[in-house]
């Protein structure tokens, strides 16, 4: 029987727009916004900063000297530009409260870093519905690596087999699946969250 939901975030809670934080940083540098992102993302700066191995400043530090930024270029002004890469769902949200209505327990887990955490919690529904923040920044793993699914099966008193679990990466889905998982790949621009979850029930 099916007791709780697990959402990822990106582009299932909120929609990733990576290509807008990297337009925002190119505006402090003299190469474009395509080889910013080819030096920030999917790299040894993202990894360290989504497993809590360096913090906010040293993020910044890294990508500051990586893309060759402007020295006025400030902590304040990079937490903004960093941050657009997080746009709100509303969809998303609603699958949330939706979920809620149903009697189910939710959760969040996912990759993340501190700065793009705190968008979770500029909104209400994301910050206060689900019951536990499984951010592997604070954990110090990352999917799919099973480490992050055992800690919130850990603290949140249910076994695999109770929860779906959501992301819009399929071997993220697998990797769950292994673990004993129900797993749906699901992307924003697919269809109806709440209305996918309601079939997998």
């Amino acid at each position: 029987m099916i007791k709780g939901v697990v959402f990822d975030f990106g582009n299932v809670l909120s929609i990733l727009d990576r290509d807008a934080a990297n337009l925002a940083m190119a505006a402090h540098t003299d190469i474009d916004a395509g080889e910013v992102g080819r030096l920030v993302w999917d790299g040894s700066i993202e990894t360290d900063s989504e497993t809590g191995l360096i913090d906010s400043r040293e993020h910044f530090a890294r990508i500051k000297r990586a893309i060759g930024a402007e020295s006025s270029w400030s902590y304040g002004e990079f937490i903004e530009d960093f941050g657009k890469a997080i746009l709100p769902f509303p969809e998303g949200e609603a699958a949330v409260e939706g979920v809620a209505k149903l009697g189910l327990r939710s959760f969040i887990l996912s990759n993340t870093n501190w700065i793009h955490s705190r968008k979770i919690f500029e909104r209400e529904i994301l910050g206060t519905i689900p019951e536990l923040h499984a951010l592997s920044f604070r954990i110090g793993a990352m999917k799919p690596d099973p480490r992050i699914w055992n800690w919130l099966l850990e603290h949140c008193g249910l076994r695999a087999q109770e929860l779906v679990y959501i992301d819009d990466k399929e071997a993220y889905c697998e990797a769950a699946r292994k673990l004993g998982f129900t797993a749906h790949r699901y992307h924003y621009e697919d269809g109806n969250l709440l209305r996918e979850i309601e079939e997998l029930l």
